[in-house]
């Protein structure tokens, strides 16, 4: 049982890095996106 459990442990760990890994990868990968509101563009919009 105990092994069972370290391995259990042991998966959610690397779930855990993985999914920290790719967190700071989007954020290094997306440094430079546009935040908040949408461009501003001179065309008019058309209904």
């Amino acid at each position: 049982m105990k092994s069972f459990l370290k391995m259990i442990v042991s998966l959610l760990a690397v779930f855990g890095a993985l999914v920290g890994a790719l967190a700071i990868f989007d954020k290094v990968q997306n440094k430079n996106r546009i935040k908040g509101d949408y461009l501003e563009c001179d065309t008019e919009e058309t209904e």
